[in-house]
This record gives structure tokens, sequence and C-alpha cells, in this order.
């Protein structure tokens, strides 16, 4: 295939993509607490909201950075409306993670870079329940991560009927994407109905030009369309995809 035939068979879908990302709808967060079955049954899984992809390192963002804001607006309306459980999923790799081979140190347990930002630390009820993770995949536990115990809860609440899931974070198709992809997969294979959310607002990834990453001989990674054509990929797999959850 050539670069004008490409062109021509993708344009279609590139046009049905941006709309699909422009017509995006807001939510009440009372429908999702309605259609939940009540406050206890929804839980909020915050993804890797911590300063090594927000504030500091090699892989901070400011584009991830900008959505700080309206994850705390959005854990301020929750805990308002009494949705009490909050996860915190966190990178927090040992010094020699086989990760580095692909992406550069990052997020070493116990260091600033794995903390917390501190504007969502201040508004957190109670002490944060934190799942440490040494991968992108938080389920994918192993001996250096708390993911197998984190998988049966999830398993035990979704059989419980607290299947209702509000996943934000970043990066929308690394982290975020195995996150709510993953508790989708769960809930089908043991044939149990989930509800998993994801606010636009509230999710983001990074952008790596094609310029700069030629000169720093990496990939490229254009931002807004990785982030608008995993956004899509999750609604075609039954993630309800929004525009933003507004308290009301």
């Amino acid at each position: 295939m050539n670069f004008d035939s490409f062109l021509y068979n993708t344009r279609p879908f590139l046009n049905y993509l941006f709309d699909f990302y422009s017509n995006l709808e807001e939510k009440s967060l009372s429908s999702v607490i309605y259609n939940a079955g009540g406050e206890d049954k929804v839980s909020v899984l915050v993804v890797d909201m911590i300063n090594g992809f927000c504030k500091s390192g090699p892989l901070a963002s400011p584009r991830v950075a900008g959505i700080i804001e309206p994850i705390k607006n959005l854990l301020k309306a929750c805990y308002r409306m009494g949705i009490k459980n909050v996860f915190f999923l966190n990178d927090a790799h040992p010094s020699d993670a086989v990760e580095f081979e692909e992406f550069p140190p990052h997020c070493v347990k116990d260091t600033f870079e794995s903390e917390i930002v501190n504007e969502l630390k201040e508004v957190v009820e109670g002490e944060p329940v934190i799942v440490e993770k040494n991968s992108l995949n938080v389920f994918f536990g192993g001996e250096l991560e708390g993911g197998k115990e984190f998988l049966k809860k999830v398993v035990e609440m979704i059989k419980e009927g607290k299947s209702t899931f509000i996943v934000v974070g970043d990066c929308t198709d690394l982290c975020v994407y195995q996150t709510a992809m993953s508790i989708k997969m769960i809930a089908n294979a043991n044939n149990l109905k989930v509800n998993v959310i994801v606010p636009e607002n509230c999710v983001e990834t990074y952008d790596t030009s094609v310029k700069t990453a030629e000169s720093l001989k990496i990939m490229p990674h254009d931002g807004n369309l990785i982030h608008t054509m995993f956004l899509y990929h999750m609604k075609l797999n039954g993630i309800e995809v929004v525009k933003e959850l507004l308290e009301e």
C-alpha cells in the first residue's frame, strides 16, 4: 500500500474519529451512583498521578500535569456524594526494573517520583489506599508488586455488585488503557457485568514529536492522535467514555 492509497482509505475513519472525540457527552455523578445501586458500589481508580509523571523526572509530562486539577475536582465531588472507594495505582519500580530497558528509569519505589502529587494528597479522605505496580498493568502481580491481591479484590468487588469503576490518570494508551481493559476482560472472563467509566478530561498521555524523537533516537508519540485513538478503542470494547463527570 502506498501513502496516497493509505490516506485515501483512512481519511473517512479519521473523520469519524474526530467526530467521536468532539461529540463525547458529559455525565452526572448522581446518575452513575443511581445506576450502580448506591455510592458504595462505585470505585475510583487513580492511575499513576505521581510526581514522576507530572512534575519531575524523565517521563514527566506537562500534558499529564494538566489533569491534576480536573482529577482533584472529581475526587472532591465523589467524596461529597459519598463515594469512598478510592484506590491509587502507582508505579513503584525497583532500581533494576526490567521495564527500564523500554523506558528511562523512573518512579523508583520510595523516591519522590513514586509519591502521589500533593494536590491529590490534600483532598484524600483518610490514608490513601495505594496499590504499587512494577509494570503497565497493575493486575500482573509478581513478587515485587501487589497486583495479585488487587486482582482478587476487584473480582470479589464485582461479585458483590460493587461493579462500577471510574478510571482516571495516565497514560491514556498505557496504564489507563491496561487498567480499564483488564477490568472489563476480568469481568467478561468470569461472566460478570461491570461498568467501567473513563472521563476524557481526567485522562491524558504524553507527546513526542517526530523531530524530537529523531533527535533523541526514540519512537515518536503523537499525543492528540493516540489519546483519541485509545479512547475510541476502549469505547469499542464496551468501556463508557464520557467527556466529563459532573457533580449533579
